[in-house]
């Protein structure tokens, strides 16, 4: 005898297993899309079916039967009640009415399968009948003379499950989906070609076996192609992708194997993908580099989060400074499945950077030595003052010790006055010495009202040579990390243009300064009753080079623009409403000083 039908049904179960196993495997690596999900889990129900079919054709007994189509049921009746939530998944197109009441009607069928004494395949006890294949083999003849309600009701599930799932096709075609809902639609019609034939089968029009098995075959195998190709497609276009990134990308598994890196990163590392997959960073890197790359990737798996770091790195006899970022792949319950690794090559960026910082901070030193040579007649007059006062004092303290009856308290006020006079020219020069300083002073919590009063101190001889009031409200306590020579280069230079700007003017001169905590930021205000700014300039004034003096650069604003900037404040201008103009520019105060603010506002 010919034994081939049933070793076909097995061998039948075990494709549908593999392709089960090869998408779940896909599930549990990586978040993947549902459908794979329940593809896999179709595929799982179609070998249950294919091997209690099997069993119900070898069957000894008229109990082992009944079992065997009942948990042929059982599995069948699950894979439709699945296949609409696949098909809708898989085309987009799920009316979640439809799809429940699909889910709840199998349910009943189950149910019933389950409680009713035969199943619903037969509606009393079978007899044990076997029929002969063409070629000689003998099986169980599985085909019911008297089919019942629940067995009749089951082919009504079937056709709306077929039916949805067309229209599902052709919405997802309509969409412009095309080539996905031709697959699908060509898979089902397969399908359903088996299913009329296994009618026929069953009505006894045709004399044959049921072939239904065969029909899940090429639908899954169908559909397996089309998932398997997507997939494939998928992962093209993610290489195309990450190929033509200008960074270098990596993805590594959990003990560190790289399995994939794009194009950047093979030219980066003189390697190609093919090469460097499944090996580590200590196969790339010497070990002390390569230590402190995996210590990097633990942390990120431990974590769950991304990482960011700086390395420096010997590539092509240069040292190259990456900025790198790694991040953990997860599943839809947050456990990594992968690492990926991003290395951003910022050598020739950050030589750059330094170009610029350093040609900005010539300018910068440029224009404090253009700004205090322009003080320079009102420095020396503050410098002679105290000079004079010194020298008059150390004569008259000398007259007071050639006399006969010296007064010991006359002598105590002249050497006092001697050394609050040295102490008021030293202050100057020690101004005038930070101003010039080439070196940049570090950055350091500075009191910005004592920041003000010293530039204040230093331009007190030009307030007086043009006869300016100055008024100034300075909140005490108000401290912003910063650099203070920085800082008081933006003063000078918007006091000066605020004097150059009352200087023409012939009546009463103010120049009033207010510091004030506003939020999180500490604002400084400068305000003039000169000439104002026209309006068409309010908005280029910070502009480099634009400038409506007829001797200057139009540097000043603009440096004092780049300053505020770096120490991410602001600054703007704008006219007062009866004469002159007010600067204002901010600066982020130190959680100390914005602290009493916040709470009393609480």
């Amino acid at each position: 005898m010919n034994r081939i039908f049933l070793p076909t049904l097995y061998v039948i179960s075990g494709i549908y297993a593999y392709s089960a196993l090869q998408h779940g495997l896909s599930v549990l690596r990586r978040q993947v899309n549902r459908s794979h999900l329940l593809f896999a889990l179709l595929c799982l129900m179609a070998a249950a079916m294919t091997l209690t079919r099997a069993g119900a054709y070898r069957a000894q007994t008229v109990q082992t039967l009944v079992e065997m189509r009942r948990w042929e049921v059982l599995a069948g009746s699950l894979f439709l009640l699945l296949f609409p939530w696949f098909v809708g998944w898989l085309t987009g197109f799920r009316p979640r009415g439809l799809l429940n009441g699909l889910t709840m009607f199998w349910s009943l069928i189950i149910t019933v399968d389950l409680i009713l004494p035969h199943g619903i395949q037969f509606a009393g006890l079978p007899v044990l009948k076997h029929f002969t294949l063409p070629w000689g083999e003998t099986v169980v003849d599985l085909r019911d003379d008297r089919p019942g309600f629940w067995l009749s009701l089951t082919w009504t599930g079937i056709l709306a499950v077929m039916s949805y799932s067309l229209y599902a096709c052709m919405v997802q075609y309509r969409l412009g989906m095309q080539p996905r809902a031709i697959a699908l639609a060509r898979a089902l019609i397969v399908f359903i070609c088996f299913i009329l034939f296994d009618a026929l089968v069953d009505w006894r029009l045709v004399e044959f076996v049921n072939v239904t098995d065969f029909g899940f075959l090429a639908m899954m195998v169908l559909m397996d192609m089309e998932l398997l190709s997507e997939s494939r497609n998928q992962y093209r276009r993610m290489s195309a992708i990450l190929d033509h990134l200008p960074v270098a990308i990596c993805l590594k598994d959990l003990e560190g194997r790289f399995q994939l890196v794009n194009r950047e990163f093979e030219e980066f590392f003189h390697i190609t993908n093919t090469v460097i997959r499944d090996r580590t960073v200590f196969d790339l890197f010497p070990r002390k580099q390569a230590e402190v790359f995996r210590i990097d990737d633990l942390r990120a798996l431990e974590l769950r989060r991304e990482i960011e770091s700086m390395e420096v790195l010997e590539r092509d006899g240069k040292q190259r400074i990456l900025h790198t970022y790694r991040f953990p792949l997860l599943r839809p319950d947050g456990s990594p499945y992968a690492l990926g690794g991003v290395f951003i090559d910022i050598s020739e960026s950050r030589e750059k950077d330094d170009a610029l910082n350093k040609l900005r901070r010539q300018v910068w030193h440029v224009d404090r030595v253009a700004s205090t040579g322009a003080l320079a007649g009102s420095l020396a007059h503050e410098l002679s003052q105290p000079l004079s006062a010194i020298l008059n004092n150390a004569q008259a303290g000398l007259r007071f010790l050639s006399r006969d009856d010296i007064n010991v308290g006359e002598i105590r006020e002249i050497l006092g006055d001697i050394v609050r006079d040295d102490k008021r020219a030293a202050a100057v020069i020690n101004g005038l010495r930070s101003m010039l300083q080439q070196q940049e002073t570090p950055r350091d919590n500075i009191d910005l009202a004592a920041c003000i009063e010293e530039v204040l101190e230093l331009m007190h001889s030009e307030f007086v040579r043009i006869n300016i009031a100055v008024e100034h409200n300075l909140e005490p306590g108000l401290t912003a990390r910063v650099n203070k020579t920085q800082i008081q280069q933006v003063l000078l230079n918007l006091m000066m243009n605020a004097i150059e700007s009352m200087a023409e003017q012939p009546d009463e001169r103010i120049l009033k300064l207010a510091l004030t905590l506003v939020g999180t930021k500490a604002q400084i205000s400068i305000s003039d009753s000169g000439t104002g700014i026209p309006k068409e300039n309010l908005e280029r004034i910070f502009d480099g080079f634009y400038t409506t003096k007829p001797q200057g650069l139009g540097m000043g604003l603009e440096v004092c623009r780049s300053i505020v900037t770096i120490h991410r404040g602001a600054i703007w201008a704008e006219n007062n409403p009866d004469r002159g103009a007010t600067f204002f520019f901010t600066l982020p105060a130190t959680p100390d000083a914005a602290s009493p603010q916040d709470s009393s506002a609480s």
